[in-house]
C-alpha cells in the first residue's frame, strides 16, 4: 500500500510530539553547570514519609522515570538507623525527620557532625477507629492516655470502654516526634500495660483501622504518610482534632495545629563545597525543589538560599 507524503509527515509529527512528551515526563534539572549522572549521584536515604520527594528529586536530577529511582535511593528503616548510616558513611545525604536522641548520642560518640536544613513541615496526628464517638482530644488528654492517667474513654466523655493505646518503636521517626511534641522528656515508664508497640507505620494504621470500637484503639503517625501514602486506611479510621483544631495542610502550614515539626535535608558537615553531595544539598535548598515538593502535596517551607 502506497503511503502519501502527507501521511508520512503526520506520522513524523506524531513521533516528534511523543518524544517531546517523554522528555517532559523525565525533565532533567542541572544545578548550575553540574550534571548528575548515575555514577556520581549521592547515596540518598531517609524517612519513609519523605520517599515521594526523594523520588521526585532523583528523577529530576538524573532525568529518569520515577520507577527507576529505587536503584539509587533507600527510604526505609528507622530514623535512628538512617542517621547512624549517614554518620557511618553508608549514606551521603538524607531527607528525614528529627533525629532521635539515640542518633544524636551515637554521632557525638564517634565525633560526627551533620549539617541540616529544614525544607518542609509535617505534623504528628492521632487516629482512632471511625466508630469511636469522640472526634477531638486535648493535648493534655493525649498525654494522660499515654502515661496511664486516663484508661477509659468514659473519663473524657466517650463510651465505657478501656483505651488501647498503640505506640511506635522507640527509634522510629513518629515516636521521636511523639516524645518531642507530647511527652517532652517525661518517660513512658508508667504507661498502661495494655499499650501495644508496633514496629512500622503501616502496621499502626492497620491495627487502628481493624480494631473493634469496643477495644478503644488510639495511635499516632505523621500526617503526610497517612493522608498521601496510605489514605485508604482512613476508610475505617479517623484523625482526631487536637485542642479543637483539625490537622490539614492549611493548619499545618500556619502552625494553628500545634503538633508540627520540620523535615530536613542532611549531610555530613565537612562535605566539600564542590562535591556532588554538597551540590545536591544546595539544590534541594532551592525554590525549584520546593516546587517539586509542593507538586507531591508536601507542605514546603522557604529554606535559606544556599549559593
Amino acid at each position: 500500500m502506497k503511503i502519501s507524503k502527507r501521511f508520512k509527515r503526520l506520522i513524523a509529527l506524531l513521533l516528534l510530539l511523543a518524544g517531546m512528551a517523554a522528555a517532559l515526563s523525565c525533565e532533567r534539572y542541572t544545578p548550575g553547570n553540574f550534571l548528575f549522572t548515575e555514577d556520581n549521584y549521592p547515596r540518598m536515604g531517609g524517612s519513609l514519609a519523605v520517599l515521594p520527594l526523594g523520588e521526585a528529586v532523583t528523577a529530576a536530577a538524573l532525568g529518569i522515570d520515577r520507577d527507576r529511582t529505587g536503584e539509587f535511593i533507600i527510604f526505609e528503616g528507622s530514623t535512628t538507623s538512617n542517621y547512624t548510616a549517614l554518620a557511618d558513611g553508608r549514606f551521603d545525604i538524607l531527607l528525614a525527620y528529627e533525629p532521635s536522641q539515640e542518633a544524636v548520642d551515637y554521632a557525638a560518640g564517634i565525633g560526627f557532625e551533620w549539617e541540616m536544613t529544614p525544607i518542609g513541615r509535617d505534623a504528628l496526628v492521632f487516629i482512632t477507629n471511625d466508630e469511636n464517638k469522640l472526634d477531638t482530644l486535648t493535648t493534655e488528654q493525649v498525654f494522660d492516655i499515654y502515661t496511664g492517667k486516663i484508661k477509659n474513654w468514659s473519663e473524657i466523655g466517650g463510651v465505657d470502654a478501656a483505651i488501647k493505646p498503640f505506640r511506635r518503636n522507640a527509634d522510629s521517626g513518629s515516636h521521636t516526634l511523639f516524645e518531642l511534641l507530647i511527652l517532652k522528656g517525661v518517660p513512658l515508664a508508667d504507661s498502661p500495660t495494655e499499650s501495644v508497640e508496633v514496629d512500622n507505620m503501616l502496621g499502626m494504621l492497620e491495627a487502628i483501622a481493624e480494631y473493634d470500637a469496643d477495644d478503644g484503639a488510639i495511635g499516632y503517625t505523621v500526617y503526610y504518610y497517612l493522608t498521601n501514602m496510605e489514605s485508604d486506611k482512613l476508610k475505617n479510621s479517623k484523625i482526631f482534632k487536637i485542642d479543637g483544631v483539625e490537622p490539614n495542610r492549611s493548619t499545618i502550614a500556619s502552625g494553628k495545629y500545634r503538633h508540627i515539626n520540620d523535615f530536613y535535608v542532611v549531610i555530613p558537615k565537612d562535605t566539600p563545597a564542590d562535591s556532588p553531595v554538597r551540590i545536591l544539598y544546595n539544590w534541594i535548598c532551592s525554590e525549584q525543589v520546593k516546587k517539586l515538593g509542593e507538586a507531591e502535596n508536601y507542605v514546603m517551607i522557604d529554606p535559606p538560599q544556599i549559593n
